[in-house]
């Protein structure tokens, strides 16, 4: 009976206000219409105007199309009330963008609310910008927030947004760009893009939703992400303070550069998280010893009772429900060798900081989920209703122009690694402020696997915005997606037997940068194979000489992993070489009796027997090692390997995370593979 009345529970959510019968609409003049009525403050006046007639909850506010309305002062939304604020499709010309919303740059006006929502609040194709502008549009971001604050007269706060583009939100009053201060509220996002939410000082903060720093006695009963996009952040759901969401759901969503938690904490009682895309999630790292647990990228799940879940809730770990289902996961190349520090395996990468730090200190790659949150999933005997299956871990989607100012971040992750001084690290923010559209970035992707990884064969990701050049890709999705909504709540309700992991096969033989490197005592070493065959593994010393051999067999076609052994302890007491950031790798594969990557082996042998140059041949050879993209063409054959680095995504073309190998002593238990 419980699980019947949460599944009607649901669908109330889902049916639109704007079903609820709207009698008169009211075209509001924008900031640049002077026939009257317009300037600043005209949907202020608008909006008032309605609140003193009375008929507020029965009008829709419609803005025109690149319209610009300029707030000077809050919406303030009554209790018992609906606000609705609409406008037309946009279309692809700066003349059809969203209208956009935005601060008056005029002194002396309280913004720390752009809306505060004591009633209901329904938008639709708009565009809300968190900051204020001036004469020469260059505009400055501004610390405000949409309020969701409790309903005094039903003590339920229904939001609900509609292809609306959050921009540019930062900490503000210690909560999110939608912050929670309700007893009860029910959210909805539905084609929504939370862009930019990039604060220029604190890591944790820039949110797209959010209860406030401190708070206590706040709840969300249900809230629902389904394709969005979520670019460019602190956090994407933030829970603190016994603060939690009864029922989560994320569907077909694209998440790429959080700073910190994906979604916080692990306090899930309902959680579906299903055919979204996570790139770059948690870029602060995980920083710990050798048997330390990370939070992971993607999911976290606490215990209830436990240190990390220690308040009351009504329910047990065994009554939980959480579906983690054909999602794909990735950290891209620059920001692995940005955390790795410099040396002959990563040459480019590094940084004043990683190239110091003790291991403890020093930033690694969180995983898509810890093998404490595995445990969840591996236990269906104690946890019935918890599920994973059809996850590509470590699979790269090629975004054609991810908004990703990548010498930024790198600049905002230092400054948080040391003297925790401020950058803005936002994408393209000018284009922001000045209302550009189209947007500069588009993440279609190029990534064949995943373009039908989703359920029912459909792409993982926001399926509305970035696959707009093949518009019948979401219309096929829309006319299933009632189906494939009821197809994920039955697997949430019902929990599906078994784990079923995938990791992608590789496309190509890789040998990436040993993480962390310098490293004492331990490091982790990443490698592929496309096709079976015969592998050998081997570390050798700055002279040449072979420190261990990891791998010595055939192996099948997959991302690898290899035996364990102290870095150092054959090395030569005599040499420097037992310095172990100058130790050197060697992946040699044999398919069919023909050595398929014998030019690297070939490479090292040259190398390190002129010692006199060896450094600097070391570090040549080692930057094929590290990033070699063997062509067929070289198979058996003579020619060099093609430098990962020279790639290009928008021309399709991919690299490939590999599986871990480590080097260990003691064991290492920070990284986890789910291949």
């Amino acid at each position: 009976m419980k699980n019947c009345v949460r599944v009607l529970i649901l669908l109330a959510v889902l049916v639109p206000i704007s079903l609820f019968g709207q009698t008169d609409t009211v075209d509001v003049k924008d900031f640049f219409d002077q026939s009257g009525g317009g300037g600043g403050g005209s949907l202020n006046a608008a909006v008032t105007a309605r609140i003193n007639a009375g008929t507020l909850s029965n009008t829709v506010f419609r803005l025109k199309p690149y319209g610009l309305y300029v707030l000077n002062a809050t919406i303030v939304v009554p209790a018992g009330k609906r606000l609705t604020i609409v406008a037309a499709d946009p279309g692809t010309t700066q003349l059809t963008a969203p209208p956009m919303i935005c601060w008056t740059p005029t002194g002396g006006i309280d913004r720390t609310y752009n809306f505060n929502c004591f009633g209901d609040i329904y938008l639709k194709n708009i565009w809300l910008l968190y900051a204020d502008t001036n004469t020469d549009g260059a505009g400055t971001q501004v610390g405000t927030n949409l309020e969701i604050s409790t309903d005094t007269t039903d003590n339920l706060n229904i939001a609900e947004f509609e292809n609306v583009i959050i921009d540019y939100a930062n900490i503000a009053s210690g909560g999110g760009a939608i912050t929670v201060s309700a007893t009860h509220a029910r959210l909805k996002f539905t084609n929504c893009y939370f862009r930019n939410l990039t604060d220029t000082h604190f890591r944790y903060y820039g949110r797209p939703v959010s209860f406030r720093f401190n708070t206590t006695g706040y709840h969300i009963d249900s809230i629902t992400f389904e394709n969005c996009t979520i670019a460019n952040v602190g956090y994407m759901l933030m829970q603190e303070g016994g603060e939690y969401a009864d029922t989560v759901r994320i569907n077909h969503c694209t998440i790429l550069n959080t700073v910190m938690f994906t979604l916080e904490s692990g306090w899930w009682n309902w959680l579906s998280v299903t055919n979204s895309i996570f790139v770059n999630p948690f870029m602060f790292g995980h920083f710990g010893n050798e048997t330390s647990t990370p939070n992971g990228g993607a999911l976290n799940i606490d215990s209830v009772g436990t240190a990390n879940f220690n308040f009351s809730v009504p329910f047990t770990d065994a009554q939980r429900h959480i579906l983690f289902a054909n999602n794909s996961y990735y950290i891209e190349k620059w920001l692995t060798d940005y955390m790795a520090p410099k040396g002959p395996n990563n040459p480019t990468g590094g940084n004043v900081y990683s190239d110091t730090a003790s291991f403890a200190n020093l930033p690694r790659p969180q995983p898509m989920m810890s093998e404490k949150t595995k445990s969840f999933f591996n236990n269906k005997a104690a946890f019935p209703y918890m599920s994973m299956l059809n996850n590509y871990d470590s699979t790269n989607p090629g975004f054609l122009i991810p908004p990703t100012n990548i010498e930024a971040i790198k600049d905002f992750l230092l400054r948080k690694w040391t003297d925790n001084s401020d950058v803005n690290w936002a994408f393209d923010p000018h284009s922001d402020v000045t209302q550009s559209w189209p947007m500069n970035e588009q993440l279609r992707y190029t990534n064949a696997t995943l373009k039908t990884a989703g359920m029912g064969g459909f792409p993982l990701g926001d399926l509305y915005r970035w696959w707009g050049s093949q518009p019948q890709i979401y219309q096929d999705w829309k006319a299933q997606s009632a189906a494939e909504r009821q197809a994920i709540m039955n697997m949430l309700t019902n929990g599906v037997t078994g784990v079923e992991e995938v990791s992608e096969v590789p496309r190509e033989y890789t040998l990436s940068q040993n993480f962390p490197n310098p490293f004492n005592p331990a490091t982790q070493i990443e490698y592929s194979l496309p096709v079976k065959g015969r592998v050998s593994l081997r570390v050798y010393n700055l002279l040449g000489m072979e420190v261990a051999t990891l791998v010595e067999g055939e192996q099948a076609a997959d991302h690898r992993q290899g035996q364990q052994v102290h870095p150092v302890q054959q090395a030569d007491d005599q040499h420097d070489a037992r310095d172990p950031r100058h130790l050197r790798l060697e992946l040699g594969a044999v398919h069919d009796g023909v050595p398929v990557a014998r030019e690297l082996e070939r490479g090292r042998e040259q190398d390190v027997a002129r010692e006199d140059q060896v450094v600097g041949d070391v570090v040549q050879d080692d930057e094929a090692l590290a990033g070699a993209r063997v062509r067929p063409e070289d198979i058996g054959g003579v020619g060099l390997a093609e430098p990962l680095d020279q790639r290009s995504e928008v021309q399709g073309q991919t690299d490939q995370e590999c599986g871990r190998d480590e080097l260990e002593h003691p064991p290492v238990h920070e990284h986890v593979s789910l291949s």
